[in-house]
């Protein structure tokens, strides 16, 4: 199984940038893993900014399986995610920046609610969550 997150830009604020590093090494120690950043847009048009954002994570895409975080999408509990990934094989998650992501077609569509994140935290929530699902998958206590 190889998993990389791919986001536009990099994390600018230090405590997102500690936690991001934190988890990137605990799940590297379970995984092939890699966090992929490109190019954020400069522009204030946010149409631009997503249709140019979104099409640059979209050709940075290499596994069979892509995940989307999106507010719409499907909700799993922490073990329902980790079954999930235990099937998945190599997969990319997806994370927009500000101006969010145009979805297209991904295998899956994942929500962690209908609250809207900022979206450097989002990437430490999804880490925690990705860390927490081969914690439960390796049977190895930190889930509760």
């Amino acid at each position: 199984m190889k998993i990389r997150v791919l986001w536009a830009g990099k994390t600018k604020k230090t405590y997102f940038r500690s936690a991001i590093e934190d988890y990137s090494e605990r799940i590297r120690k379970l995984i092939d893993f890699e966090i992929v950043e490109t190019r954020e847009e400069s522009t204030s048009d946010d149409r631009r900014r997503l249709k140019l954002e979104s099409k640059r994570l979209i050709q940075s895409r290499q596994a069979p399986t892509s995940v989307v975080l999106d507010s719409k999408g499907k909700m799993m509990t922490s073990e329902e995610f980790a079954r999930w990934l235990e099937n998945a094989g190599n997969v990319d998650f997806i994370l927009g920046g500000p101006a969010g992501f145009d979805a297209g077609e991904a295998s899956l569509k994942l929500s962690f609610g209908k609250i809207t994140l900022p979206h450097e935290l989002a990437r430490v929530v999804l880490l925690e969550q990705i860390y927490r699902a081969l914690m439960i998958l390796h049977r190895i206590p930190y889930h509760k």
